[in-house]
């Protein structure tokens, strides 16, 4: 999930609701100039949204360091490679998902090794163990706790990589991009994290900045707006944000929630 660099909460929510859109359908790129075949596609509209269990939307990082020795040579590490005995490949497991439980199948040690990073042998880092247990990822509903396979290095470091099958992840378990926060106590109203209106020029009245939402049957893109005028000026280098509320036209459910400006996925979490 990409970070602002340096964050200052203004502590402050901009009153009243969001302007909302529920007339323009999602810019499609019908007519567009563009080859079908390369024409851009707005994110989330190939989400399975009737899918159930509801698919499992990962974000960075998908390699979770469990425990850390802090060696420079597990910094350095190009790859990995495993000296240790496999373990059998277990059978299902059952999970706790956003939308209720679930029984999903499990990948060997040997599937979950294919999976992670790869690269020049002389700069893989040695595996000597693996065992199942659990960890807690990072997804479009917060952290969410899922069976892993847990390595331990040479060095005594521990990393954990999902063990569930790459058929219970929204793009067969492809890491998704995702941006801004948002939280919610009821699915409906919500409020969402964005960029502050930039700081007025002396002299200037301030400008203000309000959410634009249009919701489609698999997503609800939020936009934002800004009201006024922003003056030419230098300013302070530094990204502000402030929580703007939302109320959408019917639960958020299953849909994905998503930035209009670069369609990363922005995750909700409960209230």
């Amino acid at each position: 999930m990409r970070l602002p660099l340096l964050v200052v909460a203004l502590g402050v929510v901009v009153a009243g609701c969001a302007a909302v859109d529920r007339t323009t359908p999602p810019d499609l790129a019908i007519g567009s100039d563009l080859p079908a075949a390369v024409a851009p596609v707005p994110a989330g509209v190939d989400f399975p949204v009737t899918a159930v269990p509801r698919p499992i939307v990962l974000f960075l990082p998908k390699l979770l360091t469990v425990e850390w020795m802090g060696l420079e040579e597990e910094k350095l590490a190009a790859g990995y490679r495993f000296t240790g005995v496999e373990p059998p490949t277990p059978g299902p497991a059952s999970v706790v998902l956003p939308d209720g439980p679930a029984t999903l199948p499990l990948i060997s040690v040997r599937d979950a090794l294919a999976g992670m990073p790869g690269g020049a042998r002389d700069g893989e880092l040695e595996l000597v163990s693996a065992e199942l247990g659990t960890a807690e990822f990072n997804t479009d509903r917060g952290r969410l706790e899922l069976p892993a396979w847990r390595f331990r290095s040479v060095y005594g470091s521990v990393y954990a990589w999902p063990a569930v099958t790459p058929d219970a992840f929204w793009k067969q378990g492809e890491v998704i991009d995702g941006s801004h926060h948002a939280r919610t106590s009821d699915g409906v109203r919500l409020e969402v994290e964005l960029g502050a209106p930039p700081e007025p020029c002396e002299g200037d009245p301030p400008a203000t900045k309000e959410p634009v939402v249009t919701e489609t049957e698999t997503s609800v893109v939020i936009g934002v707006r800004t009201v006024g005028t922003v003056g030419e000026c230098a300013r302070r280098a530094m990204y502000r944000f402030q929580y703007y509320p939302v109320t959408l036209s019917k639960p958020l459910g299953a849909r994905l929630l998503v930035f209009e400006e670069d369609s990363t996925i922005i995750p909700v979490a409960p209230n």
